[in-house]
């Protein structure tokens, strides 16, 4: 119906213009031709219309238009179905250059020995994305930055996958490589995270494995909920041959119980829970962090965790949208289940950001996590003709996380310390694809093994882009 309202609703128009043209070329008009400073007309131009149309005439123009207009639909149908008969590409890539500064005093240095200072490409990555025949897409990326234990260069497979749409009950599927659904955190693509590294609490989260998930979004876009099976295996490359287990199940759920449709987000309320439950591979656990840094000494460390059979997370998660200034945390939960007695651990962050220009954090409502900020200007500089400088100034953000981390649980004579790290960002988005960030960390550690209390400075600072 709303194509042939728009099809007679073109014809009308064509009409008016031949009934009216003869009228307006008897009223002295010279041109009834629409005004486009790309096409201009000479003034010495006159209608070269008849003063007089015949209906047999305007007839056959009818004919030729609605012919001209089939033709259009017809090539328009005829290029979406060749479209969607083959798979589209898209290149994709990112990299960060950091560099790390470490501040110790004494007591920090016979803790966590002699921090180094470091540069490096945290991420250089390539791939490609791209969907076809209606209903399916792919991504392949690999990281060429990645580091194995011994910190040797190791490349890394990130998202690798395959994925079906408006299947029946399941909505979505993707089968593959690729991150589990659990923490707003984690599922917030590192090109927009407002920090450079995650929270603490980001040592629980399961981040990419092999396996099957499902996803569904509901009609209005204010819930989603997604749930698949994986096999713990990692990045480098994906890869396990082991009849021991090492199978997980995991589920997220999230509500926006407000969102401001008339400014597209730049006010909301996201609500989220997710679970999952990890059969391991092998009974010996350890968890050990580094202070919200990629690099140096692990300030928290568990040691061996033994007779592991399985253990679960919980993630409840919220995040407020006002304009230029955002509230997000989480809390994660794991519960380990041991052959002999169990161990508990527990972790949370919030964090706030306020853009300075007036900016605000941009909301996935189909993936419900965050997504690329663009500035209201970006950064330029240039010299006018008349000898005076103009600069754009992108956008500029400040921010500032707290995070907690409790390794220790005394009940079961496992003590990995516990750690309070405060975390001080500036982000300067020079334009939606590159930023220039700064943080500032300081970790107040109570190490493992119940050793003196210490703490941990870190300035650090990344040159980022992505296409």
């Amino acid at each position: 119906m709303r194509r042939l309202n728009k099809k007679w609703g073109l014809l009308g128009g064509c009409l008016g213009v031949l009934i009216f043209a003869p009228w307006a070329g008897a009223q002295g008009l010279q041109d009834l031709r629409p005004i486009d400073p790309s096409y201009m007309v000479s003034s010495s131009y006159t209608s070269a219309e008849p003063q007089g149309t015949t209906q047999d005439e305007l007839a056959q123009r009818v004919a030729e238009l609605e012919k001209a207009l089939g033709d259009i639909q017809a090539k328009q149908a005829a290029d979406k179905k060749k479209a969607a008969s083959k798979m589209s590409v898209a290149v994709e890539g990112r990299a960060y250059a950091d560099a790390v500064y470490f501040d110790q005093s004494a007591g920090s240095m016979a803790t966590f020995g002699d921090a180094q200072d470091t540069v490096q490409f945290s991420k250089a990555r390539l791939g490609a994305h791209g969907e076809g025949f209606d209903v399916f897409n792919y991504a392949i990326e690999v990281d060429f930055a990645g580091r194995d234990s011994t910190n040797d260069q190791s490349t890394s497979f990130k998202d690798v996958y395959l994925g079906i749409r408006d299947l029946p009950w399941l909505s979505r599927v993707q089968i593959g490589h690729f991150k589990e659904p659990f923490s707003l955190e984690e599922l917030t693509s590192s090109r927009y995270i407002t920090f450079m590294e995650r929270s603490l609490a980001n040592v629980f989260s399961p981040a990419r494995n092999m396996g099957i998930a499902s996803y569904r979004v509901s009609e209005n876009e204010r819930f989603t909920f997604a749930f698949g099976g994986f096999r713990t295996i990692g990045d480098k490359p994906p890869y396990a041959s082991d009849d021991d287990g090492g199978y997980t199940f995991t589920m997220r759920g999230t509500y926006l119980p407000w969102y401001d449709e008339a400014t597209n987000g730049r006010g909301l309320l996201h609500l989220g829970l997710g679970y999952s439950y990890r059969d391991v591979d092998h009974p010996t656990q350890r968890i050990r962090t580094h202070a919200e840094t990629a690099v140096g000494p692990y300030i928290l460390d568990t040691g061996n965790i033994t007779d592991v059979e399985d253990f679960q997370l919980l993630n409840p998660e919220i995040a407020f949208v006002y304009g230029p200034f955002s509230v997000q945390s989480e809390y994660i939960a794991a519960f380990y289940n041991r052959a002999g007695a169990d161990a508990d651990f527990h972790a949370a962050y919030i964090q706030a950001s306020y853009f300075l220009t007036g900016e605000n954090r941009v909301y996935d409502r189909k993936k419900a996590a965050f997504a690329r900020v663009k500035p209201y200007e970006n950064f330029f500089r240039v010299r006018t003709c008349d000898g005076n400088i103009e600069m754009g100034k992108g956008a500029w953000e400040l921010a500032y996380r707290y995070s907690w981390l409790d390794l220790d649980d005394a009940d079961v004579h496992i003590f990995g310390g516990n750690s309070s790290d405060h975390t001080v960002g500036v982000n300067w988005y020079l334009n939606p694809y590159m930023r220039l960030m700064f943080n500032y960390v300081y970790a107040q550690v109570s190490p493992n093994n119940n050793l003196a209390d210490s703490d941990l400075s870190v300035f650090q600072m990344r040159a980022q882009f992505d296409f």
